[in-house]
């Protein structure tokens, strides 16, 4: 009897002292239903490594997508449309509204106009508006003045530049791109956040999309970029020449500029700058339109020439 008491006790030692071992050797939940097989072809090669080296390894549930490439900040244009132009006078209120000089029989012509004073012996009148890259909209009598960028799945809270809604990031292109677990561009999403690269592609810096590979790289220079798999193109703000990738500048600097790095516009003798693009200098006031010449003005487009003004209205 005695003998199979002690065989008892000894049993239950026993397994008392193994239990922690067995415990930690027990798969997780996560272990059990996150896991995925990692590819052992090795003909894969490069591009087909296995999902565990594209994926990211936290779900992490997107935020606002703040995240912008530097070299997409520093290329990306200020197209002529978002550029507060020199003839407008910001107004003391703040509110991105300014203050014009305009023909009294073409006030009704701007959205909203407030009319501040009228110079009877000049025949023009200064009138309150919004600002160049901004739209006017009324809101319980008020007019609010909304900052314009033209982007899509973003928000404009600054004329020209756009920020991603939650659940987007933008990409090598300036563009808002789905990010995961909503979508993952050039790749593949999982319930768990992560995104799997398609062949040729990996995974940005944020792990957010997936961008193209080119094994051989693309150069030291800055301007060129990989822009598919194994092709080699030029970054945002150039295009391809005889003379490999230039900068482009919008608006164009006009015939008497020359486009420099970042967007810049290196005038001849006889052009200044303005309102971003190189103007000779011109008898008419030519506001809202570029001078090419000392006689000629071409307005920009939604604008129409005013003889006896010599500035160019909204049509």
């Amino acid at each position: 009897m005695w003998l199979r008491d002690l065989r008892i006790r000894l049993s239950f030692f026993h397994l008392m002292v193994c239990l922690p071992s067995i415990y930690t050797n027990v798969p997780s939940y996560s272990d059990r239903y996150n896991r995925r097989p990692v590819s052992q072809d090795p003909g894969m090669g490069t591009y087909g490594r296995g999902y565990m080296e594209n994926r990211q390894l936290s779900y992490n549930r997107p935020g606002p997508a703040n995240f912008q490439d530097p070299r997409n900040v520093e290329l990306q244009p200020k197209r002529r449309e978002y550029l507060i132009r020199s003839h407008e006078t910001q107004s003391d209120r703040g509110q991105h509204k300014c203050r014009i000089w305009v023909p009294p029989d073409t006030v009704e012509k701007y959205s909203y106009p407030s009319v501040i004073q009228t110079d009877q012996a000049n025949r023009l009148s200064l009138i309150e508006v919004c600002c160049t890259g901004y739209s006017a909209s009324r809101l319980m009598g008020v007019t609010v003045c909304r900052a314009q960028c033209g982007c899509q799945n973003g928000s404009c809270k600054i004329p020209g530049e756009c920020e991603c809604y939650d659940g987007f990031v933008r990409n090598d292109n300036g563009d808002c791109v789905f990010a995961c677990p909503l979508g993952c561009q050039n790749g593949q999403c999982y319930l768990d956040g992560s995104c799997q690269c398609d062949p040729g592609y990996k995974l940005d810096e944020t792990r957010r999309f997936c961008r193209p590979i080119c094994s051989s790289g693309c150069g030291s220079s800055p301007r060129h970029n990989c822009t598919e798999p194994e092709i080699c193109g030029c970054s945002k703000g150039y295009q391809l020449t005889d003379d490999g990738c230039q900068p482009v500048c919008e608006p164009d600097c006009g015939i008497g500029g020359l486009c420099k790095d970042n967007n810049q516009c290196d005038c001849a003798p006889g052009y200044n700058l303005r309102d971003g693009v190189c103007q000779a200098d011109c008898y008419q006031k030519c506001n809202n339109g570029v001078c090419v010449s000392r006689n000629r003005c071409l307005c920009d487009p939604g604008y129409t020439y005013h003889e006896q003004s010599t500035m160019c209205v909204p049509v």
